[in-house]
């Protein structure tokens, strides 16, 4: 990583090359820095900037604390088209924050103010880093620390996007959310410090698209019978390996273009893909008609597996080991047709999300039995329930992102 206490590092110019690129190697004196070329370039920056607050220099733009109002010092660059794979790397050294205001790096939906589309939200209170998708802030429970390097990137869908981190105690660059529900179409890159101070090392935008690579993605959409195998495109497009489904417990099929369960044994259905990796994020879209209805992850057979699911009134996760269930998360969730859940699950830890909501805090599953099962699926008791639209992300624990370095070294 560049940026302070970093070593610059060269970055290939073709076949590709860049649609921003702002390494801050010139020097700009605070209220001179709005309108100035980004350095190589290309890209100009947008600056709001009331209290001269900002500077270029040492290889970086310096923020410092400043007035609680979002966007104030902001810096911003020209208008980007949604394109699915447009993807932003910031780099970024946290160095002091005061009680209100925080840190966005991301996409924004103009060039003033608050971010509004898909962007990084660190904040002062426990130093936690959160999400912007579309207006909904999303905890992720995850927390950075002072004085130290990171980079950033948050990768573009056709709606939503997905948030990477690589610094500090993320050895690898490491997936925290899959959004998918904002689809602004015209965006605009933007780096921002509120009552805190920063050093912003780089902006770039590559010219070359790049789309994370899903364990297993399934839409259902084929004809009504056995579940087969899962789809070999993903949900942008990109190339994704066909997983073979396997009932587990009772028998899960495809009807009306989702997936079903069509019997129960013990009361259960349990249908699985193999995915070769145990730390995932890992979701469906969910429709209840009774009972539960959500996703398994790391099966190893019936007596032990992880569920995360809806019951109507609740989004729960329990631990299943030995045949002995065990509630880890629950909170009361309103219940919305068609929306999803997910679990995010790396060693030990576990979170939950429905509704692009975090449920309660971050659960410990030690057993075990449940530390390396790689296969992920879909859980139900009510054979009037569905689930659309799996998909199984790698949590980047294992270097699945690390080919970003190319473009964010």
């Amino acid at each position: 990583m560049k940026g302070i206490g970093a070593k610059r590092v060269t970055l290939p110019e073709a076949p590709f090359g860049w649609l921003l690129r702002d390494e801050f190697t010139d020097t700009r004196a605070a209220g001179a820095v709005n309108g100035t070329a980004a350095t190589p370039g290309p890209g100009t920056r947008v600056v709001t900037d009331t209290g001269n607050n900002m500077t270029v220099s040492a290889g970086a733009c310096q923020m410092v604390a400043s007035n609680i109002l979002w966007g104030d010092p902001g810096l911003w660059y020209g208008a980007f088209a949604r394109t699915a794979g447009r993807y932003l790397i910031a780099h970024w050294n946290p160095s002091a924050v005061l009680p209100g205001g925080g840190y966005t790096i991301g996409w924004d939906n103009g060039q003033v103010g608050l971010p509004g589309v898909n962007s990084f939200n660190m904040v002062s209170a426990g130093l936690e880093i959160k999400v912007y998708n579309g207006a909904v802030i999303i905890d992720t429970g995850l927390a950075y620390a002072l004085n130290t390097d990171y980079r950033l990137c948050v990768i573009l869908r056709t709606a939503g996007a997905y948030w990477l981190i690589r610094g500090g105690a993320f050895t690898d660059w490491t997936l925290i959310y899959v959004g998918s529900t904002n689809n602004t179409a015209t965006v605009y890159p933007n780096v921002q410090a509120s009552r805190h101070t920063a050093a912003f090392g780089f902006v770039r935008i590559p010219a070359y698209l790049y789309l994370p690579t899903p364990q297993a993605y399934d839409t259902f959409t084929r004809a009504n019978g056995p579940l087969g195998s899962s789809e070999g495109t993903g949900p942008e497009g990109q190339g994704v390996s066909a997983r073979s489904w396997a009932n587990q417990v009772g028998t899960t099929l495809v009807a009306g273009n989702a997936a079903s369960a069509s019997a129960l044994v013990g009361g259960i259905a349990i249908a699985t893909v193999e995915t070769a990796t145990a730390n995932v994020v890992h979701g469906a879209k969910l429709t209840r008609a009774g009972n539960e209805v959500g996703v398994v992850v790391r099966y190893a057979d019936s007596n032990n597996y992880v569920r995360a699911y809806h019951d109507g009134a609740n989004a729960k996760l329990d631990k299943v080991v030995g045949g002995v269930v065990t509630n880890v998360i629950t909170a009361a969730q309103a219940y919305a047709a068609g929306t999803y859940i997910w679990v995010i699950c790396q060693g030990t830890q576990f979170d939950l999300y429905y509704n692009n909501t975090k449920i309660g805090a971050t659960g410990t599953i030690a057993d075990a039995a449940l530390q390396n099962g790689t296969e992920h699926g879909l859980y139900s008791t009510n054979v009037g329930n569905s689930q659309d639209d799996m998909l199984t992300m790698p949590r980047g624990t294992e270097g699945q992102y690390n080919g970003l370095d190319k473009y964010g070294g």
